[in-house]
């Protein structure tokens, strides 16, 4: 296993207390809930370094993949309780679906992280370009990690890079092809324009309080 850099992950966030809100290993993340997790998500990787394009780009492939629920199994039998059944999955777990499952929850265990926390799923992905993982350059752009996490291109684009380098789904007929990768350019424009500044620390912290955007419906159907 490649090297974990602690010095990547600040703990700013932890100091604040502020933790992902999950409901149910086995259903869908509701609205408001959803679109706190993916102020999360945003604020983190704006800290990263990541633009606003980028994660906009990957979070319209997670409202698909798991409607930003840490807690969502592709095999909906498997529990949190049961450790030993999550090893030996073959599907996918966690905001971006992690197949087979023990490739995220191995990992976090043997760094003595969280596995149930959307703070540890996103400090992954980190670690995951910070050692050139989970990517393939077989992709809308041939982009590199690098390239994808620094990008202005639109969210649409970044959305179709991402779906491609790193999650990879099975192929599908040309005209659902066109409708997925539609689906989730659709969900990452919508990211980018109502969740696109982020969150200042402070604001996160009130957020976690008091959920202010319940008026804004995100557009994910599952495909």
């Amino acid at each position: 296993m490649a090297s974990i850099n602690p010095q990547l992950y600040d703990a700013w966030w932890v100091d604040l207390n502020i933790l992902f809100r999950t409901t149910d290993v086995r259903v869908y993340e509701p609205e408001e809930v959803q679109i706190a997790n993916m102020q999360n998500v945003f604020t983190y990787f704006r800290q990263m370094g990541w633009t606003p394009n980028a994660i906009a780009g990957m979070l319209g492939n997670m409202m698909v993949e798991s409607t930003v629920n840490p807690w969502y199994f592709q095999n909906h039998m498997l529990d949190w309780d049961r450790p030993a059944d999550i090893m030996a999955d073959q599907f996918g777990m966690g905001l971006t679906q992690w197949t087979p499952c023990r490739k995220y929850y191995e990992w976090a265990v043997n760094y003595d992280l969280d596995p149930q926390s959307g703070w540890t799923m996103c400090q992954r992905i980190e670690f995951e370009r910070t050692n050139n993982l989970q990517w393939s350059l077989d992709n809308y752009g041939q982009h590199t990690w690098e390239e994808f996490v620094t990008s202005t291109e639109t969210p649409e684009i970044l959305a179709r890079v991402f779906l491609w380098a790193y999650e990879r789904p099975g192929a599908l007929p040309p005209e659902q092809e066109a409708e997925r990768i539609a689906q989730r350019g659709a969900n990452a424009r919508w990211v980018y324009q109502h969740i696109g500044g982020g969150l200042t620390p402070v604001k996160m912290l009130l957020l976690s309080r008091q959920n202010k955007r319940k008026d804004v419906k995100p557009p994910c159907r599952r495909m």
